[in-house]
């Protein structure tokens, strides 16, 4: 096999958007024919009939993440009605592929549904500023990511290419191990 063959035969994690807020119903699709997709997911809260009631929705409207091959997913959107469209790498002009340990520890974040952690857009935090880090204990044992200040806390950002931008809560200075900034991420066992 040949070294394009053999990359564009590589599960990797897609970001994309989906139109009309229908990334549940996709994501349904996609999980009746074996494709890993994700939403990220919360809780909100809603009111019906004057009453206040929490749902379970997701965080961030029309994106849905898709753990495939790029064959399978060309395929896919030529072969199918799904309303999906790639979300595009500015720098190179191909789909967006969003390395697989990033997408890990974004979901590791976004899981913990506790009500500190917060989505950002990525242009509103300077990640550049922080140090890379990760966490070595509480309930974000694990996660690495960049240390920042935010809202007066210490935090924990873990970034989604230039798509989203997870914020854990509060983690405290002594679970945080500052990582060499040359040392390559390392892949979750």
């Amino acid at each position: 096999m040949h070294l394009n063959e053999e990359a564009e035969n590589r599960e990797e994690w897609f970001a994309l958007r989906v139109t009309y807020s229908r990334e549940l119903k996709v994501k349904a699709q996609l999980d009746a024919i074996g494709i890993e997709s994700y939403v990220p997911m919360h809780f909100e809260t809603r009111t019906r009939n004057g009453q206040p009631r929490k749902v379970w929705a997701p965080l961030i409207h029309n994106l849905l993440f898709v753990r495939a091959s790029a064959l399978r997913l060309r395929s896919l959107k030529s072969t199918t009605d799904l309303p999906i469209r790639y979300i595009m790498d500015r720098a190179s002009g191909s789909p967006a592929v969003i390395p697989e340990r990033q997408m890990r520890d974004f979901m590791a974040v976004v899981a913990t549904c506790d009500a500190h952690v917060e989505i950002v857009p990525p242009q509103s935090i300077e990640l550049s500023r922080g140090d890379r880090v990760r966490v070595t204990g509480g309930p974000f044992a694990g996660i690495e990511g960049r240390y920042i200040r935010h809202k007066g806390h210490s935090k924990v950002a873990v970034a989604v290419r230039d798509i989203a931008t997870a914020l854990t809560a509060y983690v405290p200075a002594k679970f945080i191990e500052k990582l060499d900034p040359d040392t390559p991420i390392t892949e979750k066992a």
